[in-house]
């Protein structure tokens, strides 16, 4: 039987819980009383009153690797209310800290904006997942770390002028900025909307889903995808409209994705070759390649069949409750709701294409192979600026391009995530700290990974992460 998040969600939440994160939404195009299969509140760890004391930690920002930190328990709320701490086997129940540590999941881009200057937002309220994030709940400002997908770039740290310089280096010393895990970043669909594919997962190509994403493809009987599927109309010969769900906040995973589509080499501005630079694919009315660029914010289409959803968990619901929905979601969340997962192509093997699953975990760790210690460029910013930071061996950034266009056997969309914690936290929460940032880098983190579906990282990107905590030679300790 299929599963939602809802069934896991909402059966072992107390009624006052539910009463608390029952509302109206303002960021998507369902809203929250519409989102009957995103995890609302939450459902796996337990609940208590108010977090236990003001040791316990809170933190917030992006949703991509959030269920492997809490499975989205969100702790909706401010830390006066009832709030569920993060479901067993996850990687903030596990990680051996002393006190509770509540992640509120916002989006990178929110997340950041927070960790860079005092917006007033961290004190206020944390939403319902699927709502637009307007706080994280926790007990003072500043926040103890947050998760972005997208590394600091140089335009908001670490040199003079920039946000973070201005707001917060005074204060809280230069970021420690480390990467967590990695993951597939998926395209979406309900498998019982395709019985003409007799249980097999669903084919595109690189050439459709490029189509499909800026537009071009508007139906799932068309050609192209009926050719990606052996021939097999995924339909049965029904012409059905493809709805197509995005993030509709500043997001990590828009990042990536996006990333991926404007690629020249193995996306969609690549030279396609045959049989994609012929019908049933490309014609002189049917492109292919993505003209909106990259960016947080999804630049690509937004009217019509287009529609955007907060948070990972905000795109999957609406997925869900549209039969025939795809759009771009990370894999964890998809597994979870066993949601469809289509196989992509990636390389154009002798003419014919490679279809990978984001479900082969080999596959993925493939792809995420060269993120390893010899790849991190110190104090380097996103935007391949340096950040300018007096300590730039606590900035650990991997560009994407690592991992942009993965070997042919890897799955072709995938990404990760990072940690941001202050260099300076005024003995503030700071041994459960260093635990968090030992236990994201040591094998036994890997081991809670496993059932889920993310990636871990090299083990020489661990050992990074473990020098530049401690300090070594003459580097200074990253977190003090």
């Amino acid at each position: 039987m299929r599963k939602t998040l809802a069934t896991l969600a909402w059966a072992a939440i107390p009624a006052i819980l539910l009463s608390a994160c029952n509302g109206n939404a303002t960021g998507g195009s369902t809203g929250a009383a519409a989102l009957p299969n995103t995890p609302a509140a939450s459902q796996h760890g337990g609940v208590s009153p108010n977090d236990t004391s003001s040791a316990d930690l809170h933190a917030g920002g992006a949703t991509f690797p959030a269920y492997g930190y809490n499975l989205a328990d969100q702790p909706v709320g401010t830390f006066k209310q009832v709030q569920p701490t993060p479901g067993p086997g996850s990687i903030l129940a596990s990680a051996g800290t002393v006190h509770n540590v509540y992640y509120c999941l916002t989006g990178s881009g929110f997340g950041r904006k927070e960790f860079e200057q005092n917006n007033g937002t961290a004190t206020v309220g944390c939403a319902a997942l699927g709502q637009t994030a307007v706080g994280f709940g926790a007990r003072k400002d500043p926040l103890d770390f947050v998760g972005s997908d997208v590394a600091i770039p140089s335009t908001e740290c670490c040199a003079s002028g920039t946000t973070y310089a201005t707001n917060r280096a005074a204060t809280d010393g230069q970021p420690f900025e480390l990467p967590t895990f990695g993951g597939p970043i998926i395209f979406g669909y309900n498998t019982p909307s395709f019985p003409a594919l007799s249980g097999a997962q669903l084919q595109l190509s690189t050439w459709t889903y490029c189509a499909i994403a800026n537009g071009t493809i508007s139906d799932w009987n068309d050609a192209a995808i009926t050719k990606d599927n052996g021939g097999v109309s995924v339909t049965g010969g029904v012409s059905q409209t493809i709805n197509f769900y995005y993030r509709s906040d500043s997001s990590g995973t828009s990042f990536l994705f996006t990333n991926k589509l404007n690629d020249s080499s193995g996306g969609c501005n690549q030279t396609f070759r045959a049989p994609y630079n012929k019908a049933p694919y490309a014609s002189p009315s049917r492109s292919a390649a993505w003209s909106f660029g990259v960016n947080m914010v999804w630049p690509g289409p937004n009217t019509g069949r287009f529609h955007g959803e907060n948070g990972n968990p905000g795109v999957l619901a609406a997925i869900q409750a549209d039969p025939f929905g795809t759009g771009y979601v990370e894999g964890a969340y998809a597994q979870a709701a066993d949601l469809g997962q289509a196989a992509l192509q990636n390389g154009n093997l002798n003419g014919h294409a490679n279809f990978v699953s984001p479900t082969n975990k080999a596959a993925v760790a493939l792809s995420l192979s060269k993120v390893t210690g010899a790849s991190i460029q110190d104090g380097m910013g996103s935007d391949g600026v340096s950040l300018g930071s007096s300590t730039p061996w606590c900035q650990l950034y991997i560009p994407p391009s690592v991992f942009v266009n993965p070997t042919q056997k890897g799955y072709p969309i995938v990404g990760l995530s990072y940690w941001l914690f202050y260099g300076v936290n005024h003995g503030f929460h700071i041994a459960d700290k260093k635990t968090l940032v030992r236990y994201i880098s040591s094998t036994a983190s890997n081991a809670v990974l496993a059932p889920l579906e993310y990636t871990p990282l090299a083990t020489s990107v661990h050992t990074a992460i473990r020098t530049a905590l401690n300090g070594a030679g003459s580097h200074t300790a990253c977190m003090q």
